[in-house]
């Protein structure tokens, strides 16, 4: 049986978005490509921007499949799922994985109304729970297990 072992943390960006919240973002790498991911305990599951991943990696490379998804203030009734490569944060590298693909832009507009960097994806409770995600506010950092 192989021993889960701990990895070196990940910096998160705290950012106050107004004088009530606060949101959590990391760098991520999708199949190489660098990225912001903004970090959702309430998700159920990792996303990506929909047009990221049709510009970088082809829209043919998604499949759809006719359901109800509800999330970020939006219901859609069709969702979209890509297969990455690799998807790593940190020293966390997790290779061929599913990710929804989604459109981001809302997401994003609000962001650029607050004057935030626009986001390319989601860090959801899947990947949190797998990889037994420990975030630490006061140092502002994540810490997985392989």
């Amino acid at each position: 049986m192989k021993k889960k072992k701990e990895l070196k943390p990940v910096k998160l960006i705290l950012a106050e978005l107004d004088a009530s919240g606060y949101h959590l973002f990391l760098t991520a790498k999708v199949n190489g490509k660098r990225c912001r991911f903004l970090l959702d305990t309430g998700a159920s599951k990792s996303v990506v921007d929909k047009s990221f991943f049709e510009k970088h990696f082809g829209a043919k490379k998604l499949k759809s499949v006719k359901q109800d998804t509800t999330g970020l203030h939006s219901t859609v009734y069709e969702s979209h799922f890509g297969t990455v490569d690799t998807l790593e944060f940190g020293k966390l590298l997790v290779k061929k994985y599913v990710l929804a693909a989604i459109d981001l832009s809302h997401v994003n507009m609000t962001y650029a109304k607050l004057k935030k960097p626009k986001i390319q994806g989601i860090l959801g409770s899947d990947l949190l729970v797998k990889h037994k995600a420990v975030i630490d506010y006061g140092n502002a950092e994540i810490r997985f297990e392989t």
